[in-house]
């Protein structure tokens, strides 16, 4: 009886280590998992002017045998930029970078001074680059500035300078962007000065105002050329983005859409 009482005892014993044995397995085997690790890419942005050199519409009336073709081209220029800001969509979420003060910008360097910010792997469907400019107080650090020549078609050739002291924004576009965790990404944004003075003749520059010997184009200077300009050059941005050891990141979106050029976030 003795013995069958601690056998009794014994069996309890077995169905409660069970009991707990299953309790901790069930727990274990769950089927729930860590979550993945986010892995991010470095993107960089960077600013700069191509087109440089852009031939000009003539008057019929002014060319000769030794005309030459009317041009202009520019060879130097800085731009102060506010902020650079990237929208990027996937099929499921969106997101927004936003980098500031990237100043005395080298728009003609070989190596253009860049930002950098931090972008998770995926596949993003859409992605809009914005460069922001805000107008400055101190008319040394103004926003967009930019210097060259124009050649008349008698040959004659005058400096130019172009101020651009007013808020506006560069946009561009590109789509179907893959972007691994094998290497950092760069996006860079270029200015093409060719349909930034789409619109300009060689006759509104030969009649432009000079001073100091200079055609100088600003909001208080040959205003008419200005504001032709201002209305272009939000809308002669593209991007083009590349992935190191990878292939190109998807489409060069052409920044044709532009906007009010307000400043607005």
């Amino acid at each position: 009886m003795k013995n069958l009482a601690s056998l009794t005892q014994i069996k309890k014993a077995l169905v409660v280590l069970l009991t707990i044995a299953c309790v901790y397995s069930c727990k274990k085997d769950s089927g729930v998992k860590p979550a993945a690790v986010t892995k991010a890419s470095q993107v960089a942005f960077s600013l700069k002017a191509v087109n440089t050199s852009t031939a000009l519409m003539a008057s019929a009336s002014k060319l000769n045998v030794n005309s030459v073709a009317p041009v202009i081209m520019f060879s130097s220029g800085t731009a102060n930029i506010t902020r650079f800001r990237l929208e990027a969509k996937t099929a499921q979420s969106s997101i927004e970078i936003t980098t500031r003060n990237l100043m005395a910008v080298d728009l003609f360097a070989l190596n253009p001074s860049v930002v950098t910010a931090a972008l998770d792997t995926g596949i993003y469907k859409e992605i809009e680059v914005r460069v922001d400019f805000t107008r400055m107080a101190d008319t040394s650090a103004i926003p967009l500035k930019l210097k060259g020549s124009f050649t008349a078609a008698d040959g004659t050739i005058t400096p130019v300078e172009l101020d651009i002291n007013q808020d506006l924004t560069i946009k561009a576009e590109a789509s179907n962007v893959m972007l691994h965790n094998t290497g950092d990404i760069s996006t860079l944004v270029q200015l093409h000065l060719d349909k930034m003075v789409a619109g300009i003749t060689a006759s509104d520059l030969s009649s432009a105002s000079l001073t100091g010997g200079v055609i100088v184009i600003s909001d208080n200077s040959n205003a008419n050329l200005f504001n032709k300009i201002r209305l272009n050059v939000e809308n002669c941005g593209d991007t083009q983005m590349h992935q190191e050891g990878g292939d190109d990141g998807g489409s060069h979106g052409e920044g044709g859409h532009g906007n009010d050029g307000s400043g607005h976030n």
